[in-house]
């Protein structure tokens, strides 16, 4: 289908937001993405962008959070896009979903840049459960200005006492006392260890989500209580 982009917002110095508006409504699931074509150069391309909408279901708009990859070959020239331009994209489609199991346990989200944007829906819908459990983000970023979503989450933490919400940055400043330093692994482990039923949901980068499995296989989840999706860079 044909989506128009509606509005275009700087989240960091490396991602955008695009809001498309689509031709029709749309039913997704709290961590789904859509596939986007774009012509470059006379060949189609075809690149996978998680919908960060705030909330799950029925929609004629999708939020997408993009990082830029000045050597690919889709970012540099989605970044030229401007509102009112069209794009070709699928229906929502992927298993790496909220499960219904989750809902009673406590749900940790693991994740590193963009990964960041399928958790958006899937901790809203977390949180709507009112007799559910503790809802944790680790967010992993290298620099402070990388941080998506940070006044969200600041103000979801404020006013949902079962929230809580981890930054942590591997290249920190002085500055940057609010936040955790490192990586995210350390400070997962805490909440896992504490909690052994708890599901565990990963997205981003490689190398993390390697390390992350093989940490979470060594504290004695199984298979059903961890759930990754992963990207290149």
């Amino acid at each position: 289908m044909i989506a128009t982009i509606a509005a275009i917002r700087s989240l960091s110095p490396r991602v955008k937001e695009f809001v498309l508006q689509l031709p029709q409504t749309v039913s997704f699931s709290a961590g789904q993405f859509v596939v986007m074509t774009i012509n470059v150069g006379g060949d189609q391309i075809q690149r996978s962008y998680s919908i960060a909408n705030d909330s799950a279901g029925e929609t004629d708009q999708l939020v997408l959070w993009i990082a830029l990859n000045e050597s690919g070959r889709v970012t540099p020239q989605l970044f030229q896009m401007v509102v009112g331009a069209q794009l070709e994209v699928s229906e929502p489609q992927g298993g790496f979903v909220l499960r219904d199991a989750s809902l009673q346990q406590v749900v940790v989200f693991v994740c590193t840049g963009t990964g960041v944007a399928p958790f958006r829906s899937m901790i809203h819908e977390c949180l709507q459960q009112q007799d559910g459990s503790h809802v944790v983000l680790v967010m992993g970023n290298r620099h402070r200005e990388d941080v998506l979503g940070h006044t969200e989450w600041l103000q979801l933490t404020e006013s949902t006492p079962r929230f809580h919400y981890l930054p942590v940055l591997s290249r920190p400043n002085e500055a940057d006392v609010d936040m955790q330093s490192g990586y995210v692994h350390a400070h997962y482990r805490d909440w896992v260890i504490k909690n052994p039923q708890a599901h565990v949901y990963v997205c981003g980068w490689d190398a993390m989500c390697k390390e992350a499995r093989q940490q979470l296989k060594d504290l004695g989840l199984t298979r059903r209580q961890y759930f990754f999706e992963q990207y290149d860079g």
